[in-house]
């Protein structure tokens, strides 16, 4: 995977993300803002395919839109002609009206309302993943209200351990899935019922997943179980839908062997289309290959461009209350209101000084946000609470947030009174707006006064 640095280049002490001039747009655009780069959607999203069609040929790919639903950027996905997988009736609705047809969407989520159910049918989806025996009951009669079948792919959680954040492990217990104990009554049940075509089992084993053996141990569980289900349901089925999770580089590391930061990805997409694709081609090379990534194709086709609102110095202070050092603090003007991910899973993104690109970061800075809240900081690099920046860094000075096309617009807030941020993307050259930026009357839209 080609890592977002490829797209940032120096010129006058500026940094340029795909040939713009980050401080130039901070100087005309209301900072903080979000710039994606069309090109890089595309190179992600053909690195996705290339990798897995070369390891399996029948392979299809659906972005998972929660990363990111903005129109601009699911009409970027269609032309490359990647599917989308959706997890609730807002998404499936914006994915049709950003142009994808019904037979590339597949709908996935824990808690579907009738509605919900009933819309998937009605529009003749790809497939529904089914996340519980209940739901199956629920979405029969939703095939029986609408007057058409519909297909299915039953979520089973293949109990898989994976290395990430607990809160991103998504096959090992949780919410998630049919419990594997109950999958073969569950594809029965399925063949039952009228109005559900069932077409194969799906299986998501979490997100920013830094080593192999999850996936190929993933893998070889759902294939002992489709051997089981078919054998006791008397059926076929033609698809595997393994789901994402491929890690993004938010640091650098070389570590193959026992990845001990998963803000690390030492495996390539190839990496993890062999691990993957390697026990299928040897024992169901018939059966066709989902895959849903979201974060692999969103998160290094954007950054965070923000700006430094005041300097500080605070004194460290030991047990007894006497002075032991100082630290340098820089606020910016955005915190978890603009990244939810700082505050929500302590997540780490490179940081760079967009405005003195031609000096050298050799001082210890901490970093922070600017809303009222003691977690609205940034972790800092190697263990410790600092980044580095040039000594010089000061107010007006421009910083950018790398990797930050996942998981942003979608969890934005206006919390401590702050409009969210605005959307741009670099198009042909040019600069153009993909998600104005609110304004104070947008705080009270919905309110009634």
């Amino acid at each position: 995977m080609k890592r977002a640095e490829t797209l940032l280049t120096s010129r006058e002490g500026h940094l340029l993300y795909d040939g713009a001039d980050l401080v130039e747009l901070a100087g005309r655009l209301p900072t903080p803002f979000f710039l994606y780069s069309e090109r890089k959607i595309a190179e992600n999203a053909a690195a996705l395919r290339e990798a897995f069609v070369r390891h399996h040929a029948d392979t299809e790919v659906f972005f998972a839109s929660k990363a990111c639903s903005n129109l601009w950027f699911l009409r970027q996905v269609g032309r490359t002609g990647i599917g989308a997988e959706v997890n609730s009736g807002g998404e499936l609705w914006k994915a049709l009206r950003a142009g994808f047809a019904p037979e590339q969407i597949v709908f996935n989520g824990v808690a579907k309302t009738t509605d919900e159910l009933e819309q998937a049918v009605r529009h003749g989806i790809r497939a529904v993943v089914v996340d519980s025996l209940g739901e199956l009951e629920r979405l029969a009669r939703a095939a029986a209200v609408v007057g058409r079948a519909t297909n299915v792919l039953l979520r089973v959680d293949v109990h898989v351990p994976t290395h990430t954040r607990p809160e991103m492990q998504t096959a090992y217990g949780g919410k998630f899935g049919i419990d594997i104990e109950e999958a073969v009554a569950a594809f029965r049940r399925a063949q039952e019922l009228s109005g559900i075509d069932t077409r194969g089992l799906h299986l998501h084993i979490g997100s920013q997943i830094t080593t192999l053996e999850p996936y190929t141990q993933a893998v070889e569980t759902a294939l002992d179980l489709l051997d089981e289900v078919e054998r006791a349901c008397g059926l076929r089925v033609e698809c595997l839908d393994v789901g994402g999770g491929f890690a993004v580089p938010y640091k650098e590391s070389s570590l193959k062997s026992d990845p001990t930061d998963y803000f690390c990805a030492p495996y390539s997409l190839d990496d993890y289309a062999e691990a993957v694709c390697t026990a299928l081609e040897l024992r169901r090379p018939d059966l066709k290959l989902l895959i849903e990534p979201g974060r692999s194709l969103a998160a290094t086709a954007a950054v965070l461009v923000t700006r430094v609102e005041c300097v500080k110095t605070k004194h460290l202070r030991g047990g007894d209350g006497r002075r032991i050092g100082e630290e340098r603090w820089l606020l910016v003007d955005a915190g978890h209101n603009t990244m939810l991910d700082l505050l929500a899973v302590s997540w780490y993104f490179p940081v760079r000084v967009a405005s003195r690109t031609g000096e050298a970061a050799d001082t210890p800075f901490r970093l922070a946000g600017p809303l009222c809240d003691g977690g609205d900081v940034f972790l800092g690099d190697e263990e410790t609470p600092w980044r580095r920046f040039p000594g010089a860094t000061t107010v007006g000075d421009v910083l950018v947030l790398l990797n930050t096309g996942a998981y942003a617009f979608e969890l934005m807030t206006d919390y401590n009174g702050r409009p969210r941020a605005g959307g741009y993307a670099v198009s042909g050259g040019e600069v153009i707006t993909i998600r104005r930026p609110e304004t104070y009357q947008d705080l009270i839209s919905h309110d009634v006064e």
